[in-house]
């Protein structure tokens, strides 16, 4: 037991979660796949207490949030930990400095028969390694594969295309992370592919855990009728226009597709893409949305979604995709938990643009095929939304704390 916890009164059943995130959140990305999972954990498995930067976006009252960044510099214009200028920098590592003596003196006061650490990328291996040395089980949530796998895979990319690396996983951080890994007691991973590179990292199969992000069905509610899909054939990727998620592939496999439609690209244009995306006179346009406010509409507005990723976790949008009814084009890296090839969308090899163009050209020839896959996407969706997948990541933490007590 803990020095500083008093337990005198009665026996707590309820596990109590302590969730360290690095991060700030604003309603997206990694923060929001967190607070999502913490927010549908259900409060009679686990007592949740999150640690991260700041909040700019509202959380459930059912987590009890602390925040790094004092109260009196929330209001500054802080965006991230990687930001480049010196009040960024200067927010940043107050904010961090405190957070971490918070998420440290929680665990001081913890009971650890009681208590899991939750770990959301990036934590010192000071703070991981408190937390252990206080007793408390310890569990990682890898939202990408382990970096040394990701930096291959992405080194290869950019040498495909006779370009420079453009990444930050540098060989010192992936032995960092090889070094953070061997500190938890359990790791998260959130597909097979991410499961394979933990073996690789040198992670027992014993303390891998299958898991799943998901997505929010009521962030696509309005449904526009049937009839929304009517008109030219089009097909959907959404996520960073990058080489990492295999924009390159896609452009090559949509222009060698030569089939009469459009494809919409939502998101950041990385530069190196830029010049790929200039137009030829292609009969085939390809248009580029660099935001969207109503992503739902987006969904329901395509026949098909593309996303040949080369590097992934478990994508959000390939859950939210399946969930708009849309069949799925993907690779291994993008199937997530969900796609299955030839029930709900093709699965294709990382790379094979042969194979994407040919997907692309079967699902486009055929409205029925288009349809059935939809219809079962859509189903199998229902089984990824963030109440079903909270309550599982609730589960299996209070099971792992249970386990080790």
């Amino acid at each position: 037991m803990s020095q500083g916890f008093d337990r005198t009164n009665t026996e707590i059943l309820v596990g109590r979660c302590l969730t360290y995130l690095p991060l700030p959140h604003l309603g997206y990305g990694p923060a929001q796949s967190c607070v999502s999972i913490l927010e549908n954990c259900p409060d009679d498995i686990l007592r949740k207490t999150l640690f991260l930067l700041t909040v700019r976006s509202p959380i459930a009252r059912s987590i009890d949030v602390k925040q790094g960044i004092p109260f009196l510099l929330r209001n500054l214009p802080y965006i991230s930990k990687f930001g480049t200028s010196w009040l960024n920098h200067y927010i940043s590592d107050i904010g961090v400095s405190s957070l971490n003596h918070l998420f440290q003196r929680a665990v001081n006061i913890s009971d650890p028969s009681n208590t899991i650490a939750y770990f959301w990328p990036d934590p010192p291996l000071s703070i991981v390694q408190h937390a252990r040395n206080h007793g408390l089980t310890t569990v990682r949530e890898m939202i990408n594969t382990f970096r040394g796998t990701a930096k291959i895979i992405l080194d290869e990319a950019y040498d495909r295309l006779g370009l420079k690396p453009n990444h930050n996983i540098t060989p010192e951080s992936v032995e960092r992370e090889r070094e953070e890994l061997a500190l938890y007691d359990y790791v998260f991973a959130s597909n097979a592919m991410v499961e394979a590179s933990l073996l690789e990292a040198g992670v027992e199969a014993t303390r891998i855990i299958s898991s799943s992000f998901g997505w929010s069905p009521a962030r696509f509610a309005n449904r526009p009728d049937e009839n929304r899909r009517s008109g030219n054939f089009r097909a959907l990727f959404v996520g960073s226009v990058c080489v990492r998620k295999g924009v390159p592939q896609l452009l090559a496999a949509w222009k060698k597709s030569r089939v009469k439609g459009e494809l919409i690209l939502a998101g950041g244009i990385e530069d190196a893409i830029k010049p790929l995306l200039q137009s030829d006179g292609d009969s085939s346009p390809i248009h580029v949305l660099d935001h969207v406010t109503d992503v739902g509409s987006l969904y329901r507005s395509a026949d098909i979604f593309v996303f040949p990723t080369l590097e992934e976790g478990g994508p959000q949008v390939t859950y939210e995709a399946a969930g708009c009814g849309l069949p799925i084009i993907t690779t291994p890296m993008g199937a997530a938990r969900l796609v299955k090839d030839g029930l709900n969308g093709i699965i294709v090899n990382s790379n094979d643009i042969d194979g994407l163009a040919e997907a692309i050209m079967r699902l486009a020839a055929s409205s029925e095929l288009r349809h059935s896959f939809g219809r079962q996407a859509e189903v199998d969706a229902m089984n990824y939304n963030y109440q079903m997948v909270g309550y599982d990541r609730a589960t299996k933490l209070s099971s792992l704390l249970r386990a080790d007590n």
